[in-house]
Parts: structure tokens; C-alpha cells; sequence
């Protein structure tokens, strides 16, 4: 079996080209994987770089600066008005028991913009993404039962976009819920072919072209629960001016007492009594001092503990049908030249209507943050694939689960003297028992991956940059090993829109 590239290879300034034409319909292959034929393609990561660095954790995160389109309840916690876009780059390793190939390719990643209608309590956002990519190239040489020669060609391209529109909405203390609204569109075609160089036999190939339009969504809901509450009455600055206040009467009590134990006149009953009363006065003092420096000391341990947060997200997609067309032509020809002529046509359907069924889908994550340093969480979502159908065809599917963690780490997000302080360091792993079963084997997919998010001093931009390098397959029982090294580069702007001047 031999891989061949459908792809041209691309420099890096596809990115801002891509940037430039992202909502323009794809004309070129965005995979270099033979298992995109299976299904609806190379289903694709649904969050954005900075998801990508962290092994994809994305269901229970929530940043006030960023749009994180996996859990739409998120939108909620924006407080500025925010625009990410990507580019995307790959490299894979294809092998089998016989050959092994490379194959590189660029494609657009995401475009997305969001803004609050109430910060930090209900937030939009929309957007361009993929939702799965086709394009692979295979020729298998087989040989027949009476000794002849036969070459199988296998080709596709296209794939699935969505456009969506979304929003959450904060529905009480640290609880919020949300939902993206998607059009689901693109088109999938496929090659199959079978040529003879001996000529004994007709050549035969089959063309499909699968076309779908039609809405889909997803929702979430995200709880996040800070480690302790802190109370109005719990503010360092009352505590600092009610002992400053007690402290000065300490002074002033202090300096009449000893103006008493000094004083060389008067009634020694009267000043005993004043002696006994200023005394008592100060030790009252004292203990509410003390009371005082033991409160707010606590207070203090309350306010470092409440940096610390949990969030919990759940997501979910159910199982819907969503309308299609297609094509699908049958026919014999002879190769000339490096041309097919048509001999024969054999089979023909246009433009047939019929449904593509997408199975439900469910996501959990939980995420620990400490103030602006540390993000550390997992993900966990499984689909339904066995119920997958298209046009009334199953395929070769099992269902699917995915494993992630991550970890984000920012020195100090307000450092002024170190720039490599401020940088956002990711890092992060996925298992996933892919929908692809084949040959009594269920594929699984796992890697690592490495991020980092670059803040542009002066501006309010990050450049986002992902790096992930991971296997899906198996060289067990002819099946093919696939190795990937992907690169995701894109920034993070965020700007005041939409806020009405208080001054002309």
C-alpha cells in the first residue's frame, strides 16, 4: 500500500492569508489521513490553541479575556470584547508492514469574535471553525485470482465548517449556562477506482459527493466554587482603621495614667480611683487590640485561600439528522495518456436528499485555578458513533472517549522587570479510543503537547502558540500507523467595543 500527498506544501504565510479568506468555502485538502474516509472525516479539536496546549482542556475553563466556544456558558464571565484567530500546520509520518510516507499541510484554524452585553453576566460570540476534514490519497496493488495485476485507488477531499452563533448567561452566584447555535455545511467527496494494465478487464471507477446544510447545536453549564467567601465586613482596610483607632486611645489612656502616677497633688482617693479606672480601661483595650490582630490575620489566610477555585462544566450535543445530498456516479473507462476516457455509464444519482445522523455526545471536566498562576484540570467526553448513518449507510464505527489534563502556569501576570513573567506556560496530554473499528481493532489516539501564550506589552494581545506531537493507529494486522507533529499559531485581542462614552 502506498500513500501519496493530495496536498501542496505550503510556507508559513498561509497563516495570514488564511486570516484574510477564513470565511471563504475550502478548496484545498486540510488532512493527510487515510482514516478520514471513514465517517463524516478527521473530526477536529473544537477549541482553540490555547485548549490545543493543554492536551484540549476546554469543558470547565472560564477567562474573562478569552472565548472558549467548547463550553458556551464560559461566555458569561467576558468582560471585554474578544477576537481569536488561528492558523494551522501538520506533519505526518504514515506507515505500514511495507511503506511508510510524509505528508505536510496548512489550513485554516478558527475565527471567532465575543463580547459581553453585561460583564461578567451574559456574553455572545460567534465564529468560523472546522468541524472535520477529509483528504487522503492511497494506491493498493492487489494481484487476482487468475495472476493479473490490478491497481485500488482511493482518494478524497472536503469536509465539514461550522458557523456559529452563541451565548451564556450567569444565572446565579458562580452558576451560569449557554448554548452555540451552528451551521453545519460543507462537502465530501470521494474516489474509488480499480485499473487493469493488462487490459483484459474494464477499469471501473466510483465518484461520490456528499453535500450537507442544516443547523446543529451544543450547550453547557458550568459551576465554579470559590474556597471561601468573603464578607463586606471582612476588609483588611476597616480592620487596619479600627486598630489604628484603638492604638491612638492605647496613647491617649497611656499618657493619662501616667500623668496620675506622677502627679505630686491632690486627693489620693480621687487619683486612685482614676489610677484603677485608666488601668482597667487599658487592658479592655488590650484584649480588643489582640482580638483585633488575631481576626485580621485571619482574614488575611481567607483572602490568600480565596484565590483558590473550583470549576465544574458539563457539555452536550444530542443526536440529530441533519439534511443532505448526493451524488454518486458508477463508470467503466480506459486510460490514455495519463486520461480517463469514459466508456460506459453505469450507475447515476444527483442531488438525492437524504439525512446525516450525528450521535449525542456528552462532556465533563473540572478545572482548579489559583487567581491568575495556576490552571490545572481534566476533561472526559464520550459519543455515541454505533448510531452513525449516512443516507441510511452505517460505516465501520464503535463508539468513542477521550481523556485530558493540562496545566497552565503565569509567574506574574503584573511583572514589570521580567517579560518571561508574564508568559503563559501549557503543557498537557489525551488518550482517545477513537470511532474508527477496523479489523476487529478499536484506534486509539493519544500524544502530549506544549503551549505558550506571549503578551504584547502595550497592546492587549496575546500570541497564542500550541505544539502537539502524537499517534493514532496501529501497524498490527495491516492497519496503518499514523504520527503527527501539529502546530497551532494564533493570537488573543481584546479591546473595548460596544461601551457607550460617558463624554462627547
Amino acid at each position: 500500500m502506498i500513500f501519496y500527498n493530495t496536498i501542496s506544501r505550503k510556507n508559513n504565510f498561509v497563516f495570514l492569508f488564511l486570516f484574510l479568506f477564513s470565511f471563504t468555502v475550502r478548496a484545498q485538502d486540510l488532512t493527510s489521513s487515510p482514516y478520514s474516509r471513514y465517517g463524516v472525516g478527521d473530526l477536529q479539536f473544537g477549541g482553540f490553541s490555547k485548549n490545543l496546549g493543554m492536551g484540549g482542556l476546554s469543558f470547565a475553563l472560564s477567562q474573562p479575556y478569552s472565548i472558549n466556544f467548547s463550553n458556551p456558558a464560559s461566555y458569561s464571565a467576558l468582560t471585554l470584547t474578544t477576537f481569536e484567530a488561528a492558523g494551522n500546520s501538520s506533519m505526518y509520518q504514515l506507515k505500514n508492514s511495507s511503506s511508510e510516507g510524509y505528508q505536510y499541510n496548512a489550513q485554516f484554524g478558527y475565527l471567532a469574535m465575543a463580547f459581553p452585553l453585561r460583564a461578567k453576566k451574559w456574553g455572545v460570540s460567534f465564529g468560523l471553525l472546522p468541524y472535520s476534514n477529509v483528504g487522503y490519497g492511497i494506491a493498493d496493488h492487489q494481484t487476482n485470482i487468475v495472476g493479473d495485476d490490478e491497481y485500488h485507488l482511493y482518494e478524497g477531499s472536503g469536509g465539514l465548517n461550522q458557523f456559529y452563533v452563541g451565548t451564556g448567561l450567569a444565572l446565579g452566584k458562580g452558576f451560569s449556562a449557554g448554548v452555540n447555535v451552528s451551521f453545519l455545511f460543507g462537502t465530501i467527496d470521494q474516489l474509488r477506482k480499480i485499473y487493469y494494465p493488462s487490459n483484459n478487464y474494464y477499469n471501473a471507477k466510483v465518484t461520490d459527493e456528499t453535500v450537507i446544510n442544516d443547523f446543529y447545536f451544543n450547550a453547557g453549564l458550568l459551576k465554579t466554587f470559590d474556597s471561601l467567601s468573603i464578607a463586606k465586613s471582612d476588609s483588611l482596610m476597616l480592620f487596619d482603621k479600627r486598630l489604628e483607632t484603638l492604638e491612638d486611645s492605647m496613647e491617649v489612656l497611656k499618657k493619662l495614667l501616667y500623668a496620675v502616677n506622677h502627679a505630686n497633688t491632690g486627693d489620693t482617693i480621687v487619683l486612685a480611683s482614676q489610677r484603677e479606672s485608666f488601668e482597667k480601661n487599658i487592658s479592655e483595650l488590650n484584649q480588643q487590640i489582640s482580638k483585633a490582630d488575631s481576626t485580621r490575620e485571619h482574614v488575611v489566610i481567607r483572602k490568600q485561600k480565596s484565590d483558590w477555585s473550583l470549576s465544574i462544566g458539563l457539555t452536550g450535543s444530542p443526536s440529530i439528522s441533519l439534511k443532505g445530498k448526493h451524488t454518486k456516479l458508477a463508470q467503466s473507462y480506459y486510460l490514455y495518456n495519463g486520461i480517463d476516457y469514459i466508456r460506459d455509464t453505469v450507475y447515476s444519482i444527483e442531488d438525492k436528499s437524504g439525512r446525516l445522523f450525528l450521535p449525542l455526545s456528552l462532556g465533563f471536566g473540572a478545572t482548579v485555578k489559583e487567581g491568575t498562576r495556576w490552571i490545572i484540570g481534566t476533561d472526559f467526553s464520550i459519543q455515541n458513533w454505533q448510531d452513525y448513518s449516512l443516507f441510511g449507510e452505517k460505516d465501520a464505527l464503535s463508539n468513542s472517549w477521550r481523556s485530558a489534563a493540562g496545566l497552565q502556569w503565569t509567574p506574574n501576570d503584573r511583572s514589570i522587570k521580567s517579560y518571561f513573567s508574564l508568559i503563559q506556560y501549557r503543557i498537557g496530554a489525551h488518550y482517545e479510543q477513537t470511532y474508527l473499528q477496523l479489523r476487529n481493532s478499536q484506534l486509539a489516539d493519544y500524544g502530549v503537547s506544549v503551549g505558550f501564550g506571549f503578551p504584547m506589552k502595550r497592546v492587549a494581545t496575546t500570541i497564542q502558540l500550541a505544539l502537539e506531537a502524537g499517534r493514532r493507529g496501529t501497524t498490527a494486522n495491516n492497519l496503518v500507523e499514523l504520527n503527527y507533529i501539529k502546530c497551532s499559531l494564533g493570537f488573543t485581542l481584546n479591546d473595548r467595543w460596544f461601551i457607550k462614552p460617558k463624554f462627547d
